[in-house]
């Protein structure tokens, strides 16, 4: 079930997607939207089957939304969340199709139940569909990606419909971005002017990052003549799309080819190659042990740390060189990846725990895991320490007369609380107007930043090795110990003690 969350408080937002995440694999969060006019935009993009929505939201209310995707013939089910118990509203949404009305705070016990409710009716309402009036588009659709397709009846409608005594061949067109219908279109007609007379149908998931042609009556050679289509899609249509094919032989064989094919693209991080990867292309690969270049990374932190990122772009294309100088495993190239992204989140996270947050809630982690690209990489570090370096040039250096006064003011009072509102009140501007105005300045929240200054001068004394912890929470602004200490973690990544041990000139105990 891919379920689509519109809600316009982060928090709320978050914890949902935590709830949903512990209940299981049986549900995907397809989409998280920060508005009603957001949630229009990636409900009819991503066509969910659930659509969670706060009924209250800056601009579009959850209930405008709902009658607007109403109007599109968006077949999906809704559970509205609100903090008010209102009749009226409660009546209104049921009307709309909601199927369910949450108060908040949510736990997982009433979630989940909302969502059983939900998930039965759609089986309900799915079982009462003619699998005999559905093309096969339709049919091989679920049989790729449909929840609970083993044992019904789709499946039995599949099984009647396949082909077996035709040699079928499943072919996955994927990118590490949706491929749009024009392209989709252009990609179907060059394939099937490479393959004339071949039976085929097609279909694709929500996101259109998985593309599938089903060929029947595939021959033995055929890839000699799919390859040079496959090299002019990539030249004419879409450099970042990767081809993977594997026979199926039987019906039951569809969810597990499926499974495989996503796998064997990944081995375009070690070819690279315009062509169709098969079984036998791959079994061919001859990799080369790998060794990380640690010496290359650590080039780049030292960068980070002074502050000095020109370097860094050309220690990211020789790291992108070494990466493609011999064939590895795409298992190795990915991890190389990771390690590399997780060091330079570290190095930011050290110096603004706020930009960091920022930066994580864009989840390059997540990006990098699931690429299958390797030119995209160095633009994706640097477009990450460009923001770093515009927040430390911002610092530096401020425009807004009102932001460099805060900032002065944090300097110099950073053992003092420093709520918004008194601050706010000193500028003699609204809470509202500083906080977006640090905000839009500094690219982090007041508070992160208020914190983070307190946190720097911790930094300092526990380098200087002069006090111990619990003279170095006081005299950075924190009279509780073991607060400070948990907030150091938090913004450092470790605790005050291991920063001594690490950074400190001496070692001291708590």
């Amino acid at each position: 079930m891919k379920i689509l969350i519109v809600e316009d408080e982060w928090k709320t937002l978050k914890g949902l997607s935590n709830l949903i995440a512990e209940l299981g694999g049986e549900y995907e969060i397809a989409g998280q939207a920060r508005s009603g006019e957001e949630g229009i935009r990636m409900a009819m993009e991503l066509r969910p089957d659930i659509i969670i929505t706060d009924i209250r939201m800056n601009g579009m209310t959850g209930l405008e939304m709902m009658k607007a995707l109403n109007e599109e013939k968006l077949a999906c089910r809704y559970i509205i969340l609100s903090g008010y118990a209102e009749f009226q509203y409660a009546k209104e949404a049921i009307s709309l199709g909601s199927m369910d009305y949450l108060l908040k705070p949510i736990t997982k016990e009433i979630l989940e139940e909302s969502l059983r409710k939900v998930r039965t009716a759609i089986e309900e309402e799915a079982q009462n569909i003619r699998t005999s009036s559905m093309d096969m588009e339709q049919i091989l659709e679920r049989a790729l990606f449909m929840q609970g397709f083993s044992g019904s009846k789709f499946e039995a409608e599949w099984k009647k419909r396949f082909k077996s005594r035709d040699m079928n061949f499943l072919l996955l067109i994927r990118g590490e971005n949706r491929v749009v219908q024009a392209d989709w279109e252009r990609i179907v007609a060059e394939l099937g002017q490479a393959l004339p007379g071949i039976e085929s149908c097609v279909c694709r998931e929500a996101r259109h990052k998985e593309n599938y042609i089903l060929l029947h009556g595939y021959e033995e050679g055929m890839n000699e003549r799919l390859n040079p289509a496959v090299r002019r899609c990539r030249e004419q249509v879409n450099p970042y799309l990767v081809f993977a094919g594997t026979c199926l032989k039987g019906s039951d064989e569809i969810k597990a080819k499926r499974e495989r094919l996503l796998d064997m693209t990944n081995w375009n991080l070690s070819v690279g190659e315009p062509a169709v990867l098969t079984e036998e292309v791959i079994n061919r690969i001859e990799t080369q042990k790998f060794s990380y270049p640690s010496e290359l990374e650590r080039k780049i932190i030292t960068c980070i740390n002074e502050g000095d990122i020109s370097p860094v772009e050309g220690c990211l294309e020789e790291f992108l060189q070494y990466l493609k100088q011999k064939v590895y495993s795409y298992t190795d190239i990915r991890e190389a990846l990771i390690c590399l992204t997780a060091a330079v989140l570290y190095a930011i996270r050290k110096a603004s725990y706020g930009l960091y947050e920022n930066i994580s809630n864009l989840n390059i982690l997540e990006w990098v895991r699931d690429s299958l690209f390797l030119e995209h990489y160095p633009q994706l570090i640097l477009n990450v320490l460009m923001q770093y370096e515009q927040y430390t040039r911002n610092l530096r250096s401020g425009n807004h007369p009102i932001i460099n006064q805060v900032l002065k003011i944090m300097d110099r009072e950073y053992k003092s609380d420093l709520p918004l509102d008194e601050m706010a009140q000193r500028m003699n501007v609204t809470p509202e107007y500083l906080s977006t105005l640090f905000m839009k300045e500094l690219g982090i929240k007041y508070t992160t930043y208020r914190a983070q200054i307190r946190i720097d001068v911790a930094k300092r004394l526990l380098s200087e090795g002069k006090l111990k912890i619990y003279e170095v929470a006081e005299a950075s602004g924190y009279p509780d110990v073991k607060y400070f200490t948990k907030v150091f973690k938090k913004y450092t990544g470790v605790s005050p003690g291991e920063y001594i041990r690490t950074n400190g000139k001496n070692q001291f105990k708590n």
